[in-house]
């Protein structure tokens, strides 16, 4: 692979925009070089990559997708810029047959993965799955996830996980309360703190972090008395000052997932009618149906107030989507974009403030120590748009180039 220098940009590094007319030098899929002002030798047969005008950034991160089997999610993904994906429950083979497709390719976005989720019997999400998959042998697959009971099954659980590749752990706590769905019982079973606290102690002990599922305060105040080290999305009811605390306690971060939320609660239909302007058929279609299974009681704005108000307080705040083929309302990377614009648009961060979720505080909080900022010897997953998202999020999506351990996409959109 010949190098490629990218030159006259304005550098947002994953923390901040450290200069308006830099030079970053990409050899051998990581960021060799970086000057923030003067030029920098161009090496034989480089390709020079003019960026006036431009701002470059490191590829864009989602800290919450479901990919499955899906190689198309990945491909597209990444003609949005989003070059990381995060895979919050998957068969362990699933997972294993994509890892090895994104180590072959540079077209498609790279995957972590926590493999299965620390599931439990008729807990979720097999509720949901029973409920929505066209899949003939569901029931099949389901009966074969992890039914932690005990501390014995959780240590089998996670050894078998980190053998097939899982970086972290997820945990469930999801008593289908806010959901206005046909479940076989509610409230859907849960597993007990005891269960959670030794998942948690059990991963950390094998050097995984740990994420859950919760959309309640109950839930959250549960699995963060646990000890968990996140939260895979935003609680759906008025915040209080009880669940500020256990996140400080914990020094957790939240991934809230307002694209999904706004997709189960029918909400934001003219935000999502933005984001699908360019698409056509099934595509715009999907983009712009929703789930429509939250209760009626409960609405998107409580989730913006829970995000801006931990935000306020502190907490990290990780870009994530939960981005499904099968979830209405998302669309692998145009979520990323649309998550982003809510950000600023609904919870009042700044621009840069939206950018760092999607970059830099994701790669921390994961430990994704080889992307996520431009740095010299980071892997060379960058994006180009035109302007300045630091000011404007709009412009993430005027997209001039996308690079994946240095080669650059032939986008497609």
């Amino acid at each position: 692979m010949s190098a490629t220098l990218i030159s006259n940009a304005r550098i947002f590094n994953g923390v901040s925009v450290v200069t308006d007319s830099g030079h970053v030098l990409i050899e051998s899929g990581r960021i060799s070089r970086i000057s923030l002002r003067d030029p920098l030798p161009i090496p034989e047969g480089c390709t020079v990559v003019d960026a006036t005008g431009c701002t470059l950034l490191p590829g864009l991160i989602d800290a919450h997708v479901h990919v499955y089997q899906d190689v198309n999610l990945l491909e597209t993904a990444i003609q949005y810029g989003v070059t990381t994906v995060l895979d919050m429950h998957n068969e362990p083979e699933w997972f294993q047959d994509i890892s090895k497709v994104t180590k072959q390719r540079n077209d498609v976005s790279d995957v972590k993965s926590c493999g299965f989720g620390a599931t439990i019997k008729d807990g979720w999400p097999a509720a949901i799955v029973k409920l929505v998959s066209q899949e003939p042998k569901v029931e099949e697959r389901i009966s074969k996830w992890p039914n932690l009971t005990d501390r014995a099954s959780i240590e089998g659980f996670i050894a078998r996980n980190r053998a097939a590749g899982a970086s972290f752990t997820k945990l469930m706590q999801e008593d289908g309360h806010t959901m206005n769905l046909p479940f076989p019982t509610i409230p859907v079973p849960t597993p007990s703190v005891e269960i959670q606290r030794a998942i948690v102690d059990a991963s950390h002990e094998n050097g995984m972090l740990t994420i859950a599922h919760a959309l309640t305060n109950h839930s959250t105040l549960s699995v963060l008395e646990a000890g968990v080290d996140g939260l895979a999305h935003a609680s759906i009811e008025p915040i209080n000052e009880q669940v500020v605390k256990a996140f400080k306690k914990n020094n957790a971060f939240l991934v809230p997932t307002l694209a999904v939320h706004a997709s189960c609660s029918g909400e934001e239909q003219e935000s999502r009618e933005k984001f699908s302007a360019n698409l056509e058929g099934t595509a715009k279609e999907h983009l712009l149906g929703c789930l429509h299974i939250t209760r009626e009681e409960f609405t998107i704005k409580n989730v913006y107030e829970q995000v801006f108000t931990l935000k306020e307080a502190g907490i990290d705040i990780l870009c994530g989507t939960d981005t499904s083929t099968d979830l209405l309302g998302t669309r692998a990377g145009a979520s990323v974009h649309h998550e982003l614009w809510m950000y600023v648009n609904r919870c009042h961060f700044t621009p840069q403030e939206a950018l760092i979720s999607a970059t830099s505080k994701t790669a921390d909080r994961f430990k994704l120590a080889d992307r996520g900022k431009i740095e010299e010897g980071r892997l060379a997953d960058l994006l180009l748009v035109g302007g300045n998202p630091a000011e404007s999020i709009d412009a993430i999506a005027d997209i001039q180039g996308v690079w994946r351990n240095g080669e650059r996409l032939a986008r497609k959109m």
